[in-house]
């Protein structure tokens, strides 16, 4: 077990959950002093709703910076101070300077006016006295690029020893104190909501709705008009707080625990309006993914990226080119019977709904596309041929129709019962009993809204 315990502290873990928890705790902490900036005087001040005199200040028991003066221009001068410092904590910058000043001036302006606090603030100060011990700056940080300058390297710097030393054994206990103390208070929430009777019947939420103050009455409408989801609503949020703590002992249930906490966070953000504290709360999750499963995340969405550009750069492409040009790039090709009119309808159709070209459509009938694909008129004439240009997958009947109807979005909710058709045979049989009652006429003798019907003159 000591083994154990020495080589899980041979480095930092948690790196990228630290430093982008830094971000969103600076974000909102900036963001608080800038949307209250007008109202300053009279919120903190000392002529405000919470001020003081010079004789009241020996009375005064709790630390806060702005209680050393009652000059509005000290006040002014604290204020300012905060928000430097606040903005120093968001870019990383002297990381373990402005942490330590960022948690003494975020204690000060919360202890001056305890009356607007919104109940996120017990949570920020525990988790920002923390920090206080890690290391927030190893990523998204002016402390790393500038330390990648000197070093002369583009990459990302990782700030990890690969031996054990106190730094990251503080570093990781200082990480280890914040996901415990998030499980905690979800853990004690959810106990002193399941023992109310109003959370166990299922009316909690109804109530909280009755306070204007935390409710929007758009939202509250919808709610009131569902008991059953009330009932669902309020029962799942005790869940949820009760379970969250031992979901997170196994990797897939933590996924699950962290999607129910930011939902039912969501939900408060949306519904009750309380906008700060729910994105406060979000942001604890930050640190309860590692940084393997962030770097792997990140390779996803890179990859996503740069395949989505692709396909935009080739579209692009695409459209600069001649219309013969154009055909050969698209990876699906559909091959129909030009002969008959309920096709060619149902082919124009296809192309309308083609928002992306993916589909080129080819008349088998045409002697050229015919030589260049040497497949069997005869099983071309019975069912219309799809062909996957990369696989040079070919594909005949239904599951041609399924193969177009993959590829255009309006299309995407008819494919799984195409699939299970195909699957179990019938959609083949439907599909040839229509095609076997399809008239056929040659070629010429159509136009694009009618086809005439070749009449037998009668001998004199």
């Amino acid at each position: 077990m000591i083994n154990k315990l020495v080589s899980l502290n041979n480095k930092k873990h948690m790196l990228i959950g630290a430093s982008l928890i830094r971000i969103t705790l600076g974000f909102i902490i900036l963001y608080n002093y800038i949307i209250h900036y007008h109202q300053r005087s009279f919120l903190w001040g000392p002529n405000g709703i919470t001020g003081f005199s010079e004789t009241s200040l020996e009375n005064i028991t709790l630390f806060s910076l702005y209680n050393f003066s009652t000059s509005s221009l000290y006040f002014d001068l604290i204020y300012h101070l905060g928000m430097i410092v606040a903005l120093s904590f968001l870019v990383g910058y002297k990381g373990k300077v402005t942490s330590i000043l960022n948690f003494i001036f975020v204690w000060s302006i919360m202890a001056r006016n305890s009356l607007i606090l919104d109940g996120g603030d017990n949570i920020s100060r525990i988790i920002l006295f923390y920090l206080l011990f890690a290391k927030t700056t190893a990523y998204f940080s002016v402390d790393s690029y500038l330390k990648n300058k000197r070093k002369g390297s583009k990459e990302t710097t990782e700030i990890s020893v690969n031996h054990f030393s106190l730094r990251n054994l503080v570093h990781n206990l200082a990480i280890l104190a914040c996901l415990t103390q998030v499980s905690i208070m979800y853990l004690s929430s959810g106990f002193h909501k399941a023992s109310g009777e109003m959370w166990q019947n299922g009316t909690a939420i109804y109530y909280i709705l009755q306070v204007d103050e935390f409710s929007h009455p758009f939202f509250r409408e919808i709610l009131h008009s569902s008991d059953l989801f009330l009932v669902l609503a309020t029962l799942m949020t005790v869940i949820i707080q009760l379970a969250f703590p031992f979901l997170l002992f196994n990797r897939y249930t933590r996924y699950l625990a962290m999607f129910g906490v930011i939902s039912m966070h969501s939900g408060i953000a949306v519904v009750m309006g309380l906008i700060s504290f729910s994105f406060l709360m979000i942001a604890n999750q930050l640190l309860f993914l590692s940084d393997k499963e962030y770097k792997s995340l990140s390779s996803y969405v890179k990859q996503k990226y740069i395949s989505t550009s692709t396909r935009l750069n080739v579209r692009k492409v695409r459209n600069t080119l001649p219309v013969s040009a154009r055909s050969s790039l698209r990876p699906i090709v559909v091959l129909y019977d030009g002969w008959c009119p309920f096709c060619m309808k149902s082919i124009k159709r296809f192309q309308r709904l083609d928002w992306f070209n993916r589909m080129e459509f080819l008349s088998f009938r045409d002697k050229k596309v015919l030589e260049h694909y040497q497949l069997d008129i005869e099983l071309l004439e019975k069912r219309m041929h799809s062909l996957q240009r990369s696989t040079q997958k070919i594909e005949d009947g239904i599951d041609s129709i399924n193969r177009i109807c993959k590829n255009t979005p309006l299309l995407w909710v008819v494919v799984p019962c195409l699939s299970i058709s195909s699957t179990l045979g019938v959609g083949a049989k439907v599909y040839d009993w229509i095609a076997s009652r399809r008239t056929i006429f040659p070629t010429g003798g159509c136009d694009e809204s009618s086809c005439e019907i070749p009449v037998k003159k009668r001998p004199e």
